[in-house]
């Protein structure tokens, strides 16, 4: 049985290690830290996977790299983690993918910052450097920029915390419900008042009429 099938009713996905998040074609967009959650989406997704959401970025996870939970979780996303560049003064290409050949989306200045979503594999960029990239975000701008050119927060672990549930309102078994002493009365309250106090001029009236007559 599709995995799908039985948790139509749920809507988030713990990711209790890495998780990789893919594309349309399968091919990876980033590692998204442990402890977090994607969403899940109503879009098509291929038999294994999910299509989800993982605050601004959309995707595909395996199913079997993460676990359905039937409560929604305070965190969600990380979205504290920042990159600044570090480049020895110079700027820092951001890429559309993370390979010296991809198409160059932007030019970010020395000094530039931003978040950081995860990590990718691809081109060592430097004599006998790493393979690591970072997914960022550069103003609205998304893409890949290389490790040795950039330094990036760690994600800090998730708290793992239950939104709470509404508490229910009491009934109130036919029983008029108590009202503020400090609120405006009723209408009704106000028109009987009214009522009462228009015929005392004319008892008045009435009183002192008799007197003068006699």
């Amino acid at each position: 049985m599709n995995l799908l099938s039985v948790i139509t009713a749920l809507t988030f996905f713990f990711m209790p290690s890495d998780t990789v998040l893919y594309d349309a074609k399968l091919e990876p967009i980033v590692s998204l830290p442990a402890g977090y959650f994607v969403l899940l989406t109503d879009a098509v997704a291929p038999d294994g996977y999910a299509s989800v959401a993982y605050d601004d970025i959309k995707g595909l996870v395996k199913l079997e790299s993460v676990r359905p939970v039937d409560y929604t979780p305070v965190t969600k996303y990380e979205i504290t983690a920042r990159f600044k560049c570090d480049n020895d003064g110079q700027n820092v290409n951001l890429r559309a993918a993370p390979y010296r050949s991809a198409k160059i989306l932007k030019t970010l200045d020395a000094d530039a910052t931003g978040r950081v979503y995860g990590t990718a594999d691809g081109d060592a960029l430097i004599k006998n450097g790493d393979t690591l990239w970072y997914y960022v975000n550069a103003d609205g701008v998304r893409g890949y920029c290389y490790y040795a050119h950039v330094t990036a927060d760690d994600p800090p672990p998730n708290v793992i915390e239950k939104e709470p549930t509404p508490a229910p309102s009491e009934p109130t078994n036919g029983k008029p419900q108590k009202t503020d002493e400090t609120s405006s009365p009723p209408i009704a309250v106000i028109v009987l008042i009214v009522a009462l106090c228009i015929p005392v001029p004319f008892v008045m009236f009435y009183m002192f009429k008799k007197k003068k007559e006699k």
